[in-house]
């Protein structure tokens, strides 16, 4: 992502009115941060065989990347090493936000560590990460290369895309 950060442009979504124009266009700042702020993430991963496999996770937006953890004897894990693409949903704050990426697998700086685990305290899991949990390749960041946000109430005007370099 760019310092001034992703590209905004207009979804196509043929039929359904939406302008060519930017007016109306969401801002990255303020879906950045309702992402950020979404208490649960659901993921999206295929399958060997091609099905398709979705999972609700804890995590933490922090600098453009979705980070959470899990072990790699998982499903969603299994499938994230085989095809690092994936795809993240929410509904949060009278937005949808849907995320297109691929994951990489980490262990974070103490700086990162940090982030993280102060961003998991902000959520009502009740839950904080150790980064004991994440040596080896225990937390897995998503890169973000395509965004599409919209307000519920005002579909059409609001549809936009954020593309990532």
């Amino acid at each position: 992502m760019s310092k001034s950060g992703p590209q905004a442009t207009r979804p196509h979504i043929p039929g359904y009115g939406v302008p060519k124009t930017r007016k109306g266009m969401l801002p990255w700042e303020e879906v950045a941060a309702a992402f950020a702020r979404s208490p649960r993430y659901w993921i999206a991963t295929t399958d060997d065989d091609g099905t398709p496999h979705v999972i609700q996770q804890w995590g933490a937006f922090i600098d453009g990347s979705l980070y959470f953890e899990g072990g790699s004897h998982t499903r969603w894990a299994r499938n994230l090493a085989r095809d690092p693409r994936v795809a993240v949903s929410v509904e949060t704050e009278g937005l949808a936000i849907m995320v297109e990426g691929r994951v990489d697998r980490l262990t974070p700086d103490a700086g990162l560590a940090d982030a993280i685990i102060a961003a998991y305290r902000t959520k009502p899991y009740g839950y904080v990460p150790e980064v004991k949990n994440w040596e080896g390749d225990g937390l897995v960041a998503v890169r973000p290369l395509k965004v599409f946000a919209w307000r519920f109430e005002s579909f059409n005007t609001t549809a936009t895309r954020f593309q990532f370099a």
